[in-house]
């Protein structure tokens, strides 16, 4: 089911599924003009309901149909995961990983972009990321476990890369429903 939100503007943001090529393109830096535009602020507004009512942690503008390089994220228990530690809204522009820990855990992985599929992906325990906020400023923050799994994913997606792409074993990859029977 795609998930839509009528922004601002009056246009409606869709996610965009699995097999649509904006997906596989490396996105466009956000210049600092663009940053400060009236648009984009309301754009980043409105990806967080859309990325809440697909009940997700993130969200990356190519998965709205925008050749922007930035995410959304805020992590929230879920039925999935109760245990997880909650992380408040988070813009994440132009990111990068500037270091990682050689530790890598596998854990059960999905996106919004792939409905309703999940599988046991490898990432860094530990990365240090470097983005923008909204307001421009240059953060340098460290995160583990699974919000650094979580800023990895987004951070992916900016560059073309799904997690079905980080999986050692396709066979691996099941629906919701197979998981639940596994949990």
């Amino acid at each position: 089911m795609k998930q839509k939100k009528q922004n601002s503007s009056g246009t409606m943001l869709r996610i965009t599924q699995f097999g649509n090529p904006i997906l596989r393109r490396k996105q466009k830096k956000v210049s600092e003009k663009i940053l400060r535009t009236k648009a984009f602020c309301n754009l980043v507004k409105a990806m967080f309901p859309v990325m809440h009512k697909a009940s997700g942690v993130g969200l990356a503008a190519p998965q709205v149909g925008k050749d922007m390089s930035f995410a959304v994220i805020e992590v929230r228990k879920t039925k999935l995961r109760p245990e997880v530690a909650p992380l408040s809204k988070t813009v994440i522009i132009n990111p990068k990983i500037i270091s990682h820990s050689r530790k890598v855990e596998y854990d059960w992985e999905g996106c919004l972009s792939l409905e309703n599929v999940r599988g046991f992906v490898p990432r860094y325990k530990e990365v240090t990321v470097e983005y923008e906020d909204i307001s421009g400023k240059k953060i340098v923050r460290k995160f583990r476990g699974y919000h650094a799994r979580v800023f990895q994913h987004e951070i992916d997606h900016l560059n073309s890369i799904l997690y079905v792409d980080r999986m050692d074993d396709m066979r691996t990859l099941v629906t919701l429903k197979e998981l639940a029977k596994r949990r």
